[in-house]
């Protein structure tokens, strides 16, 4: 039986029905955005043709050959969104079914093909006229034509009232209620839409002070049902409208927000939009629970991949509970004190690592892992957007974003519990996080020398490498030892972008464009390192600095440039030359044009501990002789 097309379709589609799911024909298919590889279909439903534009997500079919002319399709999610005072057909979704040699009916044609401009922004679906008057012909003069005269070309409105929306008078615009996609089928193209879909995060309200004035806001993440993840953020009036009522684990239908690029520095999320919320926008709470929408989603990696994941990258990461350090005061560089708990998780890849607890994760759940292994238990803990610090061998710490799930119902914490109460539990492992209870020989470190870094051509391969040299300090350039950095907060972290002094006295930063009465100082210290075998300089930025000097940059710039008092400053500077010191290097060859260079950076500096460094060259003989 032969497929038969949904007639009348495409108007009733561009009259804002978006429900039917119609069988068209492809009457053709080419490219219209070279840069961004975006291609443009014409369509019919065998009595009017119209010009689409096709979603990224379908380019695979038209490069396979799979979506060609001819091609018999079905629309499964598509969408009608105004573009420069154009109606143009966004196709999202489509199901191929057969291959057409020949034109199904006898389809309108647009009587002027008005191609998509580079960035894919224009469509003609407006101009039609019948496909015998574009061919030349008129069908009252065709052999054996039993059909009416042709309509003479004629410009047909971009938009026309389906005729049960008659009794609602002129239609301004598309009153039909938005349709319900899935998040990844979200794009900045369509005009109305609405997802359903759970809580999973919900972000603290933050503040913040810029040029325009002071403002807040906050952020959550949601799920769906077809597990496509975004996050949502709302600014200042939305949040007086939307921070009460939104709770983690609810389902809510969001609608009419705005589509923007997602910040990668800063959004974890596997999607490449996330939304923000105006005026415009409504948030529902759905009474009844969807249980086709997860609580959560994950994507565990095992804690031996972590050793190959670059630094402050965010992580999901499940283990058992083998041990938990008391909660301790920290203070922060910003003055503030907070909280810190160690807890420490293995699995079953042969690795343990360190997970540093912040904040009030020290007194909520930290709390209940300590009490439990202090009674015996052992319980799983799943970590869903943990950051991966990689000092001293590589761990990783909660941010805000991060959530903790004491033995959740999962199959990954059912296998880790069998495997650890069938062996696991007595299974050695290697622990890829430094330990201060271990010797320095455990902590994995390689040791070299100075003359090794040359000798070895270190940081030559495509990842950097990470050695440790015991060495001494036999210089430091003090003309600039620190430069002025932006000190506000961009997500979970400072600018600490070089700012400029302005005519008006403020300090520019370029990044986030904004002024500040007062600016940070960090260090960005030359140093030359020596041992036995030679001379090296590297760069020691602000920890590592601080590590070294023993005070903070901007104490030592007031003690320079304020106080001017330079016999101060030179004991400063006096008292940690020619002591010894175990660096923590990372050295990596940079490109800066035609120029190569290796450069070496102080991660970490520490004064040798002789007791410590005994230890290690007993060891080391030990190993050696044995």
């Amino acid at each position: 039986m032969p497929i038969q097309l949904t007639r009348g379709a495409i108007s009733a589609i561009y009259n804002g029905d978006v429900e039917v799911k119609p069988v068209v024909e492809v009457v053709d298919v080419k490219i219209v955005s070279p840069s961004q590889g975006r291609y443009g279909a014409m369509v019919t439903d065998g009595s009017e043709t119209r010009q689409a534009l096709l979603a990224s997500q379908l380019n695979e079919l038209v490069r396979t050959n799979q979506l060609k002319k001819g091609s018999i399709v079905q629309l499964l999610e598509y969408t009608c969104a105004d573009v420069q005072n154009r109606r143009i057909l966004m196709v999202l979704k489509l199901q191929v079914l057969a291959l057409q040699d020949d034109r199904i009916g006898n389809p309108e044609m647009p009587s002027k093909t008005i191609p998509l401009n580079k960035n894919g922004s224009s469509l003609n679906g407006c101009a039609t006229t019948s496909s015998a008057s574009i061919q030349g012909q008129n069908p009252a003069t065709k052999p054996n034509s039993n059909k009416p005269p042709a309509f003479s070309p004629t410009i047909q409105p971009p938009y026309k009232p389906a005729p049960n929306y008659k009794s609602h008078g002129a239609i301004m615009k598309n009153d039909a209620p938005a349709r319900v996609i899935p998040i990844s089928s979200l794009n900045p193209y369509q005009g109305r839409w609405a997802i359903k879909a759970r809580v999973t995060a919900k972000g603290d309200l933050r503040r913040y002070n810029n040029a325009k004035g002071d403002g807040k806001v906050f952020s959550f993440d949601l799920l769906d049902s077809d597990e496509g993840e975004i996050r949502v953020t709302c600014f200042n009036a939305q949040v007086d409208r939307f921070y009460n009522i939104i709770e983690v684990g609810k389902v809510y239908m969001v609608s009419k927000g705005t589509l923007k690029p997602a910040q990668k520095d800063y959004n974890h999320l596997s999607n490449e939009w996330e939304i923000l919320l105006d005026k415009t926008s409504t948030v529902d709470l759905c009474t009844e629970e969807d249980v086709s929408i997860p609580n959560q989603k994950f994507n565990f990696i095992p804690i031996s991949k972590i050793e190959e994941t670059s630094n402050n990258s965010i992580i999901d990461l499940i283990g058992v509970v083998t041990a938990a350090n008391p909660s301790v005061p920290v203070l922060r560089k910003n003055g503030m004190e907070t909280q810190r708990r160690i807890v420490y998780l293995k699995d079953m890849s042969g690795r343990s690592v360190e997970l540093t607890l912040w904040g009030e994760f020290c007194n909520r759940e930290g709390q209940d892992l300590q009490v439990a292994v202090d009674s015996g238990a052992f319980p799983v803990v799943a970590v869903k957007a943990a950051k991966v610090n990689d000092f001293s061998g590589k761990s990783v710490g909660t941010v805000s974003s991060t959530q903790l799930f004491i033995n959740p119902d999962l199959p990954e914490t059912r296998n880790l519990r069998e495997w650890f109460n069938n062996g696991g539990k007595e299974t050695a492992t290697t622990s890829i996080s430094s330990d201060n209870n271990m010797n320095t020989l455990a902590r994995n470190e390689v040791r070299k020398n100075v003359s090794q870094i040359k000798d070895e051509r270190l940081g030559m391969g495509d990842k950097p490498d990470w050695v440790t040299v015991k060495g001494m300090i036999s210089f430091i350039k003090t003309d600039t030892f620190c430069y002025t950095a932006c000190p506000s907060i961009i997500g979970e972290r400072n600018c600490n972008k070089k700012v400029t002094k302005s005519t008006s006295g403020n300090w520019i930063c370029e990044r986030c464009e904004k002024e500040f009465s007062e600016c940070e100082y960090r260090y960005l210290l030359q140093v030359q390192v020596q041992d036995h075998t030679g001379t090296t300089w590297v760069t020691a930025f602000q920890e590592a600095g601080e590590e070294i000097l023993g005070l903070p940059a901007k104490e030592l710039h007031i003690i320079k440039n304020e106080q001017m008092d330079k016999v101060k400053f030179a004991e400063i500077i006096k008292r940690c030359l020619f002591q010894q010191f175990l660096f923590k290097l990372k050295i990596k060859e940079e490109h800066h044009g035609e120029e190569h260079k290796v450069k070496v950076t102080v991660v970490k500096a520490e004064r040798v501990d002789p007791s410590a460094e005994s230890q290690y060259l007993l060891e080391l003989i030990s190993r050696v002789s044995g």
